[in-house]
């Protein structure tokens, strides 16, 4: 079974929005960087701790000022939005702090009326941001585990792009790349009962696989 590209939402406990399903997030602390603010909150919010992420980044910053019912003529609230990446499919998500709820959904199922604040189109955006960065750069092998078949490193790159690639192209242009995916001795039998060979991440981070 192909695996679904998703994100985690909390289901908000107060106004605005009470009830609608919103990305983790809160206020920063006093002398605290937006990064510690993201663990922080990360934390509070879902029980997750960063250290289950393979990696995170912050790419881009929201401040339209009808983006947010709390903004007044004195003041207005920005958001500085991170992306981070797990492979994990047995998180243990627990609500905390002021949120009702929290879990993962796939992206594809989200409808804007049921999101709070302009996030469903800070999850495109995201969704957008890691289909650039994944042509160019090995942050696909972040959705695997530490070994993995080809079949699944390409459906990393269909759920992003929203398309199908040839496998055997694939595999052709994957493999073109010195150390950036290494084969194993080991297997797994894929969706058609057959041995597939497993891969590991290599070191090479700059790639070039362009959407096609």
């Amino acid at each position: 079974m192909k695996k679904k590209l998703s994100c985690l939402l909390i289901k908000r406990g107060v106004t605005p929005y009470k009830e609608k399903w919103a990305l983790p997030g809160g206020f920063l602390k006093r002398n605290e960087s937006a990064e510690n603010a993201f663990k922080r909150e990360l934390l509070e919010e879902s029980g997750q701790s960063y250290k289950q992420l393979n990696s995170w980044t912050e790419f881009r910053s929201y401040s339209n000022p009808k983006r947010d019912p709390r903004n007044t003529d004195e003041y207005q609230i920005i958001s500085i939005a991170f992306v981070g990446i797990t492979n994990k499919d047995s998180l243990k998500i627990k609500a905390g702090s002021d949120a009702l709820e929290a879990r993962m959904f796939p992206i594809q199922n989200l409808k804007k009326n049921d999101i709070a604040f302009d996030h469903l189109n800070i999850i495109n955006d995201a969704k957008k941001y890691l289909s650039e960065k994944i042509e160019k750069e090995s942050i696909a092998l972040d959705f695997l585990d530490d070994e993995f078949t080809l079949s699944e490193l390409r459906n990393v790159y269909e759920e992003i792009w929203d398309t199908e690639l040839h496998p055997s192209n694939f595999e052709r242009k994957v493999s073109s790349f010195d150390n950036f995916i290494i084969r194993t001795s080991n297997t797994k039998l894929t969706g058609n009962n057959r041995p597939g060979s497993l891969f590991k991440k290599g070191n090479q981070k700059n790639i070039l696989i362009l959407k096609k």
